[in-house]
């Protein structure tokens, strides 16, 4: 800046536009820059881990504007072309977005904590009992024909297995209805179940796209920042930052390499979402050891950002 200034003729007020550009430009690849093996692996590493928590937070902010599960009557009526003819009227109610398995016993802390490995999606369903007169996959192909003809349109369908299931969608809502497997060893009788629930919602994924871009650029960013510093830094500030940094990141892979299967996935079934794209965060263990590396980066910063000592030579008089 100074030597612009300097430069400038005397008539001059403003900088010229490419004046401008390059100072820009320039600027942008200094806060950008690493070099050498060592930092490139860093600053992909810090984007990528980055990326993936803003995007799954971002697929969780998006979660949150889905509509409330519709009434009892209202879900009598979108499955009554599968339900039985027997069918008890009264439906089970899961009334949260996505939460853990509320059949479970255990203490909330010990989901908060430990996390859980029955993080289920919110629903109203019904539960029967079916003699073994009839294959499973025979009644879920002509669920499956019945619900299409009501109008819905498929959005998932596997009929092989002790477990067949058949999904479909319409405005919103998705209808699956699916075998439990047999409930004892003659293989006499097995469960039935009829679920309403979600599709995703429209936001979910732009605000996904948005925090996977936001998490990619910060997460360079902030590896670059760290770099810069741990190269001007004295060796045992620069072991320590490494080491701390490098334990956090080991910690959060677990929860991060779900999470990441389950955004990519999220992109392709938005009809059947079986799984949040932040589920990873939640699993059983992998829950805790998040909370560690959250912490054991979050920690490493002022590590490296506290002033150190300027190396100057001796003056010369």
């Amino acid at each position: 800046m100074t030597t612009l200034l300097d430069a400038a003729p005397a008539d001059r007020v403003r900088p010229s536009r490419a004046e401008v550009v390059d100072l820009l430009t320039g600027g942008i690849r200094f806060r950008f820059r690493v070099w050498g093996a060592a930092g490139i692996l860093a600053a992909v590493s810090a984007a990528t881990f980055a990326a993936v928590a803003l995007g799954a937070f971002g697929s969780y902010l998006g979660w949150q504007t889905a509509p409330p599960l519709p009434s009892n009557a209202e879900v009598l009526q979108m499955v009554q072309p599968v339900l039985p003819p027997e069918a008890s009227a009264q439906p089970q109610r899961w009334d949260f977005i996505f939460d853990n398995n509320p059949e479970y016993s255990d203490p909330r802390w010990t989901y908060v904590v430990g996390g859980t490995d029955e993080y289920r999606a919110g629903k109203v369903f019904f539960q029967f009992t079916y003699p073994h007169d009839k294959p499973p996959q025979q009644v879920i192909a002509a669920a499956d024909e019945r619900m299409r003809a009501a109008g819905w349109l498929p959005a998932a369908k596997q009929t092989s297995g002790c477990c067949p299931e058949t999904a479909l969608h319409r405005d919103g809502w998705l209808v699956e209805v699916f075998s439990e497997g047999y409930l004892d060893d003659s293989e006499s009788h097995y469960a039935l179940q009829i679920a309403v629930g979600r599709t995703t919602p429209a936001v979910v994924l732009p605000l996904t796209t948005a925090g996977l871009l936001a998490g990619g650029l910060a997460g360079w960013l902030l590896a670059a920042w760290v770099f810069r510093r741990v190269q001007e830094s004295t060796p045992a500030r620069r072991t320590l930052t490494v080491v701390v940094c490098g334990a956090g990141l080991l910690a959060l892979f677990p929860a991060t390499a779900l999470s990441a299967v389950l955004l990519v996935a999220s992109y392709f079934t938005p009809d059947h979402p079986a799984e949040p794209a932040w589920a990873g965060y939640t699993f059983i263990l992998f829950r805790p050891l998040a909370y560690l590396g959250a912490a054991a980066l979050v920690g490493g910063l002022p590590i490296t950002a506290l002033p150190y000592p300027t190396r100057r030579g001796p003056l010369i008089n």
